[in-house]
């Protein structure tokens, strides 16, 4: 008897085999004879070019899958707790400078805000910040995802706590900046564009040094101004909504370890 020589599989060279026929040209371990024959009967299908029908349920599909995405951020927007948060620091490095004031503002509700006049009760501030923070569902920050988060997590750090543990995070920053076309980014401006005014406030060198050394009128005019940052970013939150996608937001676990 003459034994055949062994053969590699024809349909895509998957493996070599021992032939048991003289046309055995397919391994049957992959079943790939019938993949080819598969193959040719989809090569031998008709092609519609042109089927509106198809089309037509296509773009409906579309058309569901973002009524769905809007229906399901307004549903958000009315179920979850969402949050605006904005801190003042003195130095814009979290391991030189301190934080002295956050603001924390319920969406349509109550802003809580705690301020830091000495270093006991910067540690206090910042625990009772990520407290609150962890309670929400959604945190609002503009330029949160650069400074504020960070600049949190490290004072958390450095003060030998753990850093914020959970965070849905929208920064409103990034929508402005890849949605809206403005002459610069700055909070100001967006507000600038949206409502053809501004309630922001300017802090002076001056006024930041005096607070500092404890002044109380000094740290009365930071946390008015911070107030009135949550105040702005939440009603700028509002206005570009139709922008954020709320449902795709990432919930971020971080800082158990």
């Amino acid at each position: 008897m003459t034994s055949r020589p062994q053969v590699r599989c024809v349909y895509d060279g998957c493996c070599t085999f021992d032939p048991q026929t003289h046309n055995h040209t397919h391994c049957t371990e992959h079943k790939c004879k019938r993949r080819a024959e598969n193959a040719k009967k989809r090569l031998g299908q008709e092609v519609t070019i042109h089927d509106p029908e198809m089309w037509e349920l296509q773009d409906q599909r579309k058309m569901a899958l973002a009524e769905r995405q809007r229906d399901k951020n307004e549903w958000i927007l009315k179920n979850r707790k969402i949050v605006s948060f904005d801190i003042e620091t003195f130095d814009l490095a979290a391991d030189y400078g301190v934080i002295m004031v956050v603001c924390i503002k319920d969406l349509h509700g109550e802003t809580r805000t705690y301020i830091a006049r000495n270093d006991e009760e910067e540690r206090a501030c910042i625990l009772a910040t990520r407290a609150d923070l962890e309670k929400a569902d959604y945190i609002v920050t503009y330029y949160g995802t650069g400074f504020d988060i960070p600049y949190l997590n490290t004072r958390l750090i450095i003060r030998g706590e753990r850093p914020l543990g959970k965070l849905r995070h929208v920064d409103l920053y990034y929508t402005a900046k890849f949605k809206l076309k403005l002459n610069r980014n700055r909070l100001q401006n967006v507000e600038m564009a949206l409502f053809g005014e501004s309630e922001k406030t300017e802090i002076l060198p001056g006024i930041w040094r005096r607070a500092l050394r404890g002044d109380p009128k000094a740290l009365a005019y930071i946390a008015d101004h911070c107030v009135r940052d949550v105040a702005i970013l939440e009603r700028c939150f509002l206005k570009l909504r139709g922008f954020i996608n709320l449902g795709e937001k990432p919930l971020k676990l971080f800082g158990r370890g």
